[in-house]
């Protein structure tokens, strides 16, 4: 799908939208952006099935399979998060 760009006065985005007649794919600095937003997104999701599962006293099994299951994590991928937000959560109270 072509993704209609706004150049804001960008000359070399401006020459590419005139080559590519009026739509270009997406720029490169808008899939940096994209992905960012996603990987944010997507960040916000894993802290939020670890710490509702602390708030609900669920145990590191339980969690691990929500991030594995919801989260699309593998099991060493789910329990590194585990790792990061202990380590957050530690430097913000202590």
């Amino acid at each position: 799908m072509d993704i209609i760009n706004i150049t804001n006065g960008n000359e070399n985005e401006e020459r590419m939208v005139k080559i590519m007649g009026g739509k270009v794919i997406e720029t490169e600095s808008e899939k940096l952006i994209r992905k960012g937003m996603q990987q944010g997104i997507q960040q916000g999701q894993i802290h939020t099935i670890i710490e509702l599962g602390r708030e609900d006293g669920l145990n590191d099994e339980v969690i691990l399979n929500r991030l594995k299951n919801k989260g699309g994590l593998s099991l060493k991928e789910a329990k590194m998060c585990m790792e990061t937000y202990e380590e957050r959560m530690k430097s913000l109270f202590y």
